[in-house]
């Protein structure tokens, strides 16, 4: 299907009642623009940074059902059936998905056995039964819509099926040498519950989601488009998008909490950052993961399993492990140390490419759990007594922190700041070419 991009004109005459579409306020760059009627297949960017404001896909209402259906009908068959064994020495050893973390449990990693649950359990699962609920909020009206959206956008991003998927294709090349592996009939309505959750997301409107739950404030009748909403004294609700002034402290449409900008975003992020870094420390020196095979215990680091599956010709998944436990973390702590630091500088020197930079290691930085599924996943198929035995090491916990802390620094800042002009105010008005361009895919 053709898919319209527009990206907004940043200029405008004063808003009045009789002009069509709406105002937005972008929440990276803090320009506010015009948003025009969208038909089914068509998006809205921001004209001065790029970010996505809105987009419209056909059947809103029927299709996000259906996906979010069928991902809880393959999640509950992924639980039911074997999801995979292993062969080894004339042993037999098989494990369901629930084992990835009721085995961490048994192993004495309580902490480490919540988070895979959450990440690859209960979290989708919530999602996918959230979107159920909103999307038959949008015909019937189902109480609690407003909290039940405000609980899902905030839980997305910590949605790990994605991840753990790519860490069962890396255990599977650990494996293969030690033993054959059977893919049982919950490992295949896993993989279409993945496909089918990451669909699911696709597929939703977040805009007009919220608008038929509640409709869109009217902004000030003299607002101005192609100025910042911080020079109108606009702010914009991080969780429904929607334009509160200032002297309000909380959404009037969803109800929570709105600032002008994240109070002390730098603090935070740079205290969040430093935090990550010192543990990220632990993390490398200390295993991550131990082996037990015949009563001799190997010790495995991250750097050491990388050169292990290096030395097996096994290149690829060493690849992906580097760039997943080594250089996105270490990337992505750099990154928030350098936004930090291009915030006082002038801004000649940052804004649209270090915007980009800023989305672009928030979305990958969730990618480094993967070694730590991995983990998860080996310490629950290779049991084998004293054959052959896996257990998490103390810097899985370690560094399961730092892809949650990184998470959170990245969530602490506040990329407007890039656009703000040094000394904390943000400029009256930005100059843009006044065009609308149109792009078919």
């Amino acid at each position: 299907m053709a898919s319209k991009h527009y990206h907004l004109t940043a200029q405008g005459e004063l808003e009045q009642p009789d002009v069509e579409g709406e105002l937005v306020l972008c929440r990276y760059c803090d320009l506010l623009q015009h948003l025009p009627e969208l038909q089914p297949g068509e998006e809205a960017h921001c004209s001065q940074c790029g970010h996505l404001l809105d987009s419209r896909h056909p059947q809103p209402v029927i299709r996000p059902v259906l996906f979010a259906s069928s991902a809880l009908f393959m999640l509950v068959l992924a639980n039911l059936f074997p999801f995979i064994s292993m062969h080894a020495a004339g042993s037999q050893q098989q494990m369901s998905f629930l084992d990835t973390s009721s085995v961490l449990f048994a192993v004495h990693h309580p902490a480490l056995a919540v988070l895979v649950w959450l990440f690859i359990q209960a979290i989708p699962a919530f999602c996918m039964t959230a979107v159920i609920y909103l999307k038959l909020g949008m015909i019937w009206p189902l109480p609690a819509r407003m909290w039940v959206a405000r609980v899902l956008f905030m839980l997305k991003p910590w949605s790990m099926v994605d991840i753990f998927l790519i860490g069962l294709l890396v255990s599977f090349v650990k494996l293969a040498s030690h033993g054959d592996l059977a893919l049982g009939l919950s490992f295949w309505a896993f993989c279409l519950f993945c496909l089918l959750h990451l669909r699911t997301f696709q597929v939703i409107d977040r805009r007009e989601m919220w608008s038929r739950i509640s409709p869109n404030p009217k902004p000030m009748l003299q607002a101005q488009p192609g100025c910042t909403g911080f020079s109108q004294h606009l702010k914009v609700c991080a969780c429904c998008t929607a334009l509160v002034p200032f002297n309000l402290s909380h959404c009037s449409r969803c109800g929570d909490r709105v600032h002008r900008r994240i109070p002390a975003s730098i603090q935070k992020t740079l205290a969040l950052t430093t935090t990550a870094a010192i543990l990220y420390l632990p993390a490398n020196i200390y295993p991550i993961m131990v082996t037990v095979s015949m009563g001799q215990e190997t010790q495995s680091t991250i750097l050491s399993g990388i050169r292990l599956l290096w030395q097996d010709g096994a290149y690829p998944v060493a690849v992906i492990i580097a760039l997943a436990s080594v250089v996105i973390p270490v990337l992505k702590i750099l990154v928030l140390y350098g936004l930090c630091y291009l915030v006082m500088q002038p801004q000649s020197y940052r804004q649209r490419l270090s915007t980009w930079v800023f989305r672009w290691v928030d979305w990958i930085g969730r990618w480094s759990m993967v070694d730590v599924l991995v983990v998860a996943i080996l310490a629950a198929l290779v049991r084998f007594d004293l054959l052959m035995s896996v257990y998490p090491g103390p810097a899985a916990v370690t560094f399961a922190a730092v892809v949650i802390i990184t998470m959170l620094a990245a969530l602490s800042f506040d990329p407007r700041l890039l656009w703000d002009s040094p000394t904390g105010q943000a400029p009256a008005t930005t100059e843009q070419p006044n065009s609308m361009t149109e792009h078919t895919s």
